[in-house]
């Protein structure tokens, strides 16, 4: 499966993956760092890996970084369009709403121009 890396934490070498089937997210645990001979996962990174269910969760193994800094906005992304989701619901339907399909966050690979040029845009 692929998807792309939301949080991550180098020492303790885990990470949260949103999945590319949109089901739930995933969670990585790595061997202890000072061991671990794989890649850092960074947030942004396009990462491919093995999936399994979990007693609670959806777990990772086996990942490598396809492509790094791919989506460097996507966990931005995510909360500012959950937040606007819950703000503009009326609040019985958003516990109806919560469970169904919202909606799709683009997954737009990174462009250094584009980018450059949004944050050119946004700090004049």
């Amino acid at each position: 499966m692929y998807g792309v890396v939301l949080w991550s934490d180098h020492r303790q070498n885990r990470a949260v993956i949103w999945c590319e089937d949109h089901g739930d997210l995933a969670y990585y645990e790595g061997a202890q760092p000072e061991t671990y001979a794989g890649p850092d996962l960074d947030p942004g990174d396009l990462v491919k890996f093995d999936i399994a269910e979990g007693d609670r969760m959806r777990i990772v193994s086996n990942p490598h970084v396809v492509a790094s800094d791919q989506y460097p906005t996507l966990a931005g992304d995510l909360a500012r369009v959950g937040a606007q989701q819950t703000t503009t619901l009326p609040q019985d339907r958003a516990a109806t709403r919560a469970g169904s399909a919202g909606k799709v966050v683009p997954l737009q690979p990174h462009n250094a121009a584009s980018h450059r040029a949004r944050t050119r845009r946004s700090t004049a």
